[in-house]
């Protein structure tokens, strides 16, 4: 696979913010869960929430850290894995495009 057209990676570029602050604000709604479930299981709750940031910061990694045009699509499915990329947002972009990460979407089943 090669790098992704330039017009995809402006639009992904573009778009970069709006998905690092819906992916934190899922991690958050979560995080609120678990806070708001601790009474009487404190400790329990301390673990889970580690546990949590662990895991999701690894995710954060795996779809943000290093971007570049040429893990572009690499990253997108990344996204698209997650959920934090929607269909509306993944039509945006080029065919050629969709079908890659379509493709590696059905590796990670």
């Amino acid at each position: 696979m090669s790098s992704v057209p330039e017009k995809d990676w402006k639009r992904l570029s573009g778009l970069k913010e709006n998905l690092l602050n819906s992916a934190c604000e899922t991690i958050f709604r979560r995080i609120e869960q678990i806070s708001s479930a601790s009474k009487g299981r404190e400790h329990e709750a301390y673990l889970e929430l580690w546990k949590e940031i662990k895991n999701e910061d690894d995710a954060i990694a795996e779809m943000f850290n290093d971007l570049k045009r040429s893990n572009a699509v690499f990253k997108m499915a990344a996204l698209k894995h997650y959920g934090v990329l929607t269909d509306e947002q993944l039509a945006q972009f080029s065919q050629e495009t969709q079908e890659q990460v379509a493709r590696l979407c059905e590796y990670r089943r």
